[in-house]
């Protein structure tokens, strides 16, 4: 049996429609958007470590009576103040919820509001806040790892 070109034409074209209707259009099953959930860091915390411009400061200053809580209401509280980015109470917000890269402070009945570089790793199963601020003198950038006080 000889092929002509119309049998070959008709041939490719059969060909190329069993190709084409035979493959299914890939769909995933997993969702194509991923959300980060809200930081929630209300509660009270502690300093578990301290450094200033990169050296270990922990052991020379007495970090157990400071406790810095932060209230569903967008309020936090200071008690036993040491060197820190505000010396009173106020309110505080982060610049993004979902991916913050700084916690801001407002004192009240100020008009100024202070930043403070933030990061909230788990550490050994734990929620932990580090703050990086500058109190005063731009040349002493204070570093505090916090840990969540358990009740």
């Amino acid at each position: 049996m000889k092929f002509n070109n119309k049998m070959r034409i008709s041939a490719l074209f059969l060909m190329l429609f069993l190709v084409f209707s035979s493959c299914t259009k890939f769909s995933d099953s997993y969702p194509t958007e991923f959300k980060e959930s809200v930081k929630e860091i209300n509660g009270t915390w502690r300093i578990i470590k301290a450094s200033r411009n990169g050296t270990d400061i922990t052991a020379q200053f007495d970090f157990s009576k400071f406790k810095l809580s932060f209230n569903s209401d967008k309020t936090y509280k200071i008690e036993n103040y040491l060197p820190f980015l505000v010396k009173s109470d106020g309110t505080w917000s982060l610049d993004d919820p979902h991916y913050p890269f700084n916690l801001v402070f407002k004192e009240n009945g100020s008009v100024d509001t202070m930043i403070s570089g933030f990061n909230y790793p788990i550490v050994n199963g734990k929620r932990q806040i580090s703050l990086s601020f500058s109190p005063g003198c731009q040349s002493n950038i204070y570093t505090y790892v916090l840990e969540e006080v358990s009740n």
